[in-house]
């Protein structure tokens, strides 16, 4: 599939700076250079000659796109839309993929028939019993950014969580997670797991519940729910990791995205509101 694209540069001094500041993947600087269709003001620019603010940048590349979705009927809360990127509200008690071959009801199949006939690119996850925002791709390029941006902590996903009473106004959780062997489902603290980093503060509380925002440094399986409960204060309504169920709901939502958008040096925030009473 082809696709094309096209950005305003910034004063740098070269295009591959351009690029490079943008987070294009080398890989993919390397196939559009080769092919010839990186221009500069409708004309090729080799990637070491300069650029100047207002020049005209126009990327086009030929990607194989794997349409791994059943579409179905799109009721998305869409929270924010541009040429690149479609960032939803997914409901809890929704998958956000399928975790097999024409799997249905998921939010990613609602994604594809919205998007058709160009691609719907997961960039994350949310877990089946958390709500909040969710970051779709509508692009190969904006898929490879948004990744990039993940992996260098230039895009933050933050977090609402209902905990019992008595949690310290904040604090910072860095233990290892990896899985449990005894629940194929579960996760849990372990000396040979991966690192992860969680960050929390105190927003408000109840005579029963306090009302926690998260901040993640790392983004494992099932990590906020690891962290709080390896502290004692585990998510309230959380199936696999509070002692008792005592919400309809686990009461975890991703309520803010914070990132650059694709192509610019614009910062973007969205965010969702709480669904909990605080």
């Amino acid at each position: 599939m082809l696709f094309q694209t096209s950005a305003i540069a910034q004063n740098h001094a070269s295009l591959r700076d351009q690029l490079q500041d943008w987070l294009i993947p080398r890989k993919r600087q390397h196939q559009m250079r080769v092919a010839q269709t990186i221009q500069v003001n409708g004309h090729y620019r080799h990637l070491n000659e300069p650029v100047k603010n207002g020049d005209l940048i126009s990327l086009t590349y030929d990607e194989l796109v794997h349409r791994t979705y059943v579409p179905e009927t799109p009721h998305l809360n869409i929270r924010y839309e541009d040429d690149d990127l479609l960032i939803v509200d997914k409901t809890a008690g929704m998958k956000t993929h399928p975790n097999q071959p024409g799997e249905t009801g998921t939010l990613m199949n609602q994604a594809a028939a919205y998007l058709a006939p160009f691609p719907a690119l997961i960039t994350h996850r949310l877990d089946m019993a958390t709500s909040g925002l969710l970051v779709i791709a509508k692009n190969p390029l904006a898929q490879a950014i948004i990744n990039r941006q993940l992996a260098t902590k230039t895009m933050h996903r933050d977090y609402l969580a209902v905990v019992p009473r008595g949690i310290p106004e904040k604090g910072t959780i860095q233990a290892p997670i990896g899985h449990d062997p005894d629940d194929k489902r579960k996760r849990m603290i372990r000396a040979d797991g991966a690192f992860a980093v969680t960050h929390y503060h105190r927003i408000a509380e109840t005579a029963d519940t306090a009302t926690i925002e998260l901040n993640l440094e790392t983004g494992r399986t099932h990590q906020i729910r690891v962290h709080l409960a390896s502290i004692g204060f585990p998510i309230i309504g959380d199936p696999l990791y509070a002692a008792t169920e005592t919400a309809t709901r686990m009461q975890l939502h991703a309520f803010r995205v914070r990132l650059i958008r694709p192509l610019t040096i614009e910062p973007l925030t969205v965010t969702s509101p709480s669904p909990f009473r605080q």
